[in-house]
């Protein structure tokens, strides 16, 4: 190579053989775009080999204490071991999850910053309000879908009736009397809320609250009576009596909770799409976004986050083009769901 480079400069000079030249020109050309299309192709795999170099944040976009919240930390454990860098969980709940999501897109896009967040942000919200801060379509790269969950609707021991049917006829007979929480318009036990109430005919006031974590308190106290929790947050309270369980979410039952019957059961599931997700800032190299789905996808392979889910949560682990993919099905899915529920958009919370 270093001869022929000698002979491209002798020949830049001015060499008299014009048929010779021209054909030692074209193998010096090609020479040359080969060399460089090769040191384009190495770039990313530099930069994957190079990734990270700094610590990694993971964002989290409800409360200390909730599943979502317990599922990063295990991960962060588990990546750090890997990667050799330190992984730092960082809480920022509230507004339908628009909090932690604007923190995420004002984030330089190397990958050393990701969010793991529920469907919400990018799939319920944009259905939700007529503007938000962030642009769901823009401002994100996809990493992978971590995990689809399982659920179950619960009632505080004094609220009248003992399963899902009972608790229902008592809402009929007493409108208004019944209340639920929450984590806010579009969060997944506001759907599950107004599903319920449209397939059955009954009135029970939503009252918002930042997450699981407020949410517990609020309903073993007797301040809240009904909601929908994630079924390996519920099943130790409704095992221990301080929680009942009316139905659990989706078409099967739980071995957690084998008792209970499924909402469907009772036709009135709206089979929503209930997962953690994790994201990149817009403009995160491909390379770093493979390096980060391989990452994630690895740790919920570990002894530690098997128990972690076991029974509660089912991991999937997609590569970046597979969780885009899914994402525009479910975004389709999403809005005849809204359609059958009449929500309309409102003005997104500060």
């Amino acid at each position: 190579m270093i001869n022929l480079a000698t002979r491209c400069g002798q020949l830049e000079l001015g060499a008299k053989n014009t048929k010779t030249n021209g054909a030692t020109m074209g193998r010096c050309l090609r020479t040359r775009l080969f060399a460089l299309a090769l040191s384009i192709l190495c770039v990313p795999m530099a930069l994957a080999q190079s990734f990270p170099a700094k610590p990694l944040k993971i964002i989290v976009t409800l409360a200390a204490g909730a599943q979502t919240d317990r599922l990063a930390r295990a991960l962060a454990q588990e990546i750090s071991q890997s990667v050799g860098q330190p992984v730092v969980v960082e809480n920022k709940p509230g507004a339908g999850s628009i909090i932690g999501m604007l923190a995420l897109a004002k984030s330089p896009p190397d990958g050393h910053t990701v969010v793991i967040t529920t469907a919400e942000p990018l799939i319920y919200n944009p259905l939700l309000y007529k503007r938000l801060p962030y642009d769901a379509d823009n401002d994100f790269s996809y990493v992978t879908q971590l995990t689809r969950n399982l659920g179950v609707i619960v009632a505080n021991r004094d609220v009248p009736g003992n399963t899902f049917p009972e608790v229902i006829a008592y809402a009929r007979a007493n409108p208004g009397k019944l209340n639920w929480a929450t984590w806010g318009p579009g969060s997944t036990p506001a759907i599950y809320l107004e599903w319920i109430k449209k397939q059955n005919g009954v009135d029970i006031a939503a009252i918002p609250y930042k997450g699981t974590a407020p949410t517990l308190p609020a309903i073993l106290s007797g301040e809240i009576g009904l909601t929908y929790l994630a079924i390996g947050t519920a099943a130790p309270l409704v095992q221990s009596g301080k929680l009942k369980p009316l139905a659990i979410t989706g078409a099967t039952n739980s071995a957690v909770l084998p008792n209970v019957r499924s909402l469907s059961e009772y036709k009135s599931d709206p089979y929503l799409t209930s997962e953690f997700h994790v994201y990149a800032p817009a403009k995160t190299p491909n390379a770093t976004l493979e390096r980060l789905s391989t990452e994630f996808s690895k740790a919920l392979r570990t002894p530690l986050l098997e128990k972690l889910m076991a029974n509660t949560m089912l991991p999937v682990g997609s590569s970046p083009a597979e969780f885009g993919a899914s994402l525009k099905t479910k975004k389709v899915e999403a809005a005849k769901l809204f359609q059958a529920l009449q929500i309309r958009p409102a003005d997104a919370p500060q």
